[in-house]
């Protein structure tokens, strides 16, 4: 079963008012910034094509500006990149989203797979009139036909779903469903929890990944450990690891 463009973009909810559909060209990414020689082959080789699929805007979805002296959100862009390949989504989604200055809500394709990228944008504290992104955050693959979990992730993402109170708080609940469908790989299941600081879950998400690491690290070193002693001290380092990675999950 194929992933229908069309099909989710409905399920989003967006005003067809909001269509814009229009190709980006690859070229206004490649001269922006200062990108590596390796960013620049990455773009060119792993991206087919570059399209501007919404805006959201004020008087598209009746949600007001938002406006303070670390941001300006004024309007939420939907872009699609079809990709050749997803090995390097994860810097392809970084490279996009710091060369457009708008939030984004970036929908990468890869056959019939697709995950959603999201960063944060404000003002850079070092260059006047700059924009910076920061706290990218992709979700993972998804393939039809979607899991229980998949689907509860397209809902919360749906327009309906989200804070219409202004801009910078319906982009946080936008942030808040990728990040709790990246904690679902951990949990198995999908609870975005507004309650819960996005720091705060990032801190532990972050904490689990590394504890994850560490486990795999440990398991690798007693292959090859041959002393006795050495391999009860890694295999209690290694218990102690699970124990915590286990309530570290619990709080996600």
């Amino acid at each position: 079963m194929a992933f229908d463009k069309d099909a989710f973009y409905a399920q989003l909810g967006l005003p067809d008012v909001g269509l814009i559909d229009k190709r980006i060209a690859k070229k206004m990414v490649l001269e922006h910034g200062q990108l590596t020689s390796a960013d620049k082959k990455t773009l060119s080789s792993d991206v087919d094509k570059l399209t501007w699929k919404y805006t959201l805007k004020a008087d598209t979805v009746q949600v007001l500006p938002y406006e303070d002296s670390d941001r300006e959100y004024l309007e939420i862009d939907l872009i699609e990149a079809d990709l050749s390949h997803r090995s390097r989504a994860p810097r392809i989604a970084e490279l996009l989203q710091r060369a457009i200055p708008y939030p984004v809500l970036l929908v990468m394709v890869e056959g019939d797979a697709f995950c959603v990228s999201v960063a944060h944008k404000r003002f850079s504290r070092a260059e006047q009139g700059a924009i910076v992104a920061e706290g990218f955050l992709c979700s993972p693959w998804i393939e039809p036909p979607l899991s229980e979990i998949d689907q509860a992730f397209c809902e919360a993402l749906a327009l309906p779903s989200l804070s219409r109170v202004d801009f910078y708080a319906l982009y946080r609940g936008m942030v808040d469903a990728v990040l709790a469908r990246t904690c679902g790989e951990l949990t198995g299941t999908f609870v975005v929890d507004a309650t819960q600081p996005e720091q705060d879950r990032r801190q532990r998400l972050e904490q689990c990944h590394t504890m994850e690491r560490d486990i795999r690290r440990l398991r690798v070193a007693i292959a090859k450990e041959d002393q006795f002693a050495e391999k009860v001290e890694l295999n209690t380092r290694i218990k102690e690891l699970e124990d915590r990675l286990v309530r570290t999950k619990a709080e996600l």
